[in-house]
């Protein structure tokens, strides 16, 4: 079985386990509530699971010790402590990074990376991540990770020692996995759900699948995702239209009632045509 599913297959179950599992909503609002609590239990447990890996007393050790040899056979228990927060988190790429922008730590998949980054300075979460509290985790804005060559979504939090941030640890987590449990169960249903980023652009779509990364050179958002405009609205104009209770008219003349809520830096939008729900 394809890893991707298999990473997917065990978060269901986790969030199956958590209650997230509702009888068929009977309304947009009900369905966006059932969406809104699956994207925070993501979250919320990607949170947990770094806040706790940045507190082990190694990463201290590690960047205060003054022994060579102490601090490799540190950086090897760091190299563990990623690969066992890899292995229950499923993520796709996590790494420990120092203020210059130096990669001290990383893994890819199941496997530790000997080919450490030196210029991880202009990476969208670094400078974010280094200005986020302690002990709290900043949640990135999706963008096109080079190692595990697919959209994520970053989590990150700073690392402190001797009382000062030394490091930032960060993980990525695959768009596919919040595809899949945003959009599924909708396959039965008119309904239409859209996740929209901070920056406008629609980065999950029930009607759509996610883009195929095609060339190297193809890194822009705008290269594989469409800024939200509904018949001539934004998105700030569509969900100030929903809130008055009226509807979305598409270019085909359907009209769309819906519900919105946000989660983080994305606005989800569920929307449905006629009567498919009850009012």
């Amino acid at each position: 079985m394809h890893k991707a599913c298999i990473r997917i297959g065990m978060i269901a179950a986790t969030l199956a386990t958590a209650g997230t599992v509702l009888a068929a909503p009977a309304s947009v609002d009900e369905l966006l509530a059932k969406k809104v609590a699956v994207l925070r239990i993501l979250h919320g447990k990607a949170k947990k699971a770094l806040v706790n890996a940045a507190q082990d007393h190694t990463f201290e050790r590690y960047f205060t010790s003054e022994h060579a040899h102490h601090r490799r056979e540190l950086k090897d228990r760091i190299d563990r402590i990623a690969l066992a927060v890899q292995d229950r988190s499923h993520t796709e790429e996590m790494c420990l990074i120092d203020p210059n922008g130096h990669e001290i730590s990383r893994i890819v998949g199941d496997r530790i990376a000997h080919d450490l980054s030196q210029d991880e300075a202009a990476a969208p979460f670094f400078k974010p991540g280094f200005a986020h509290p302690p002990r709290s985790v900043l949640v990135s804005p999706i963008y096109l990770s080079v190692d595990a060559h697919k959209w994520v979504v970053a989590y990150v939090t700073p690392v402190i020692a001797d009382g000062n941030k030394r490091a930032i640890l960060h993980f990525e987590r695959g768009l596919d996995v919040y595809q899949a449990f945003l959009t599924r169960d909708l396959a039965a249903t008119d309904a239409r759900l859209l996740a929209v980023d901070r920056r406008g652009y629609i980065v999950v779509d029930s009607a759509r699948q996610l883009p195929v990364i095609e060339r190297d050179d193809a890194r822009e958002l705008g290269d594989y995702f469409e800024i939200f405009a509904w018949n001539g609205l934004d998105l700030a104009a569509a969900t100030a239209m929903l809130e008055r209770g009226g509807a979305l008219t598409s270019a085909d003349g359907t009209r769309w009632r819906g519900a919105h809520a946000t989660v983080e830096d994305w606005t989800l939008l569920v929307l449905s045509p006629a009567s498919e729900f009850a009012p």
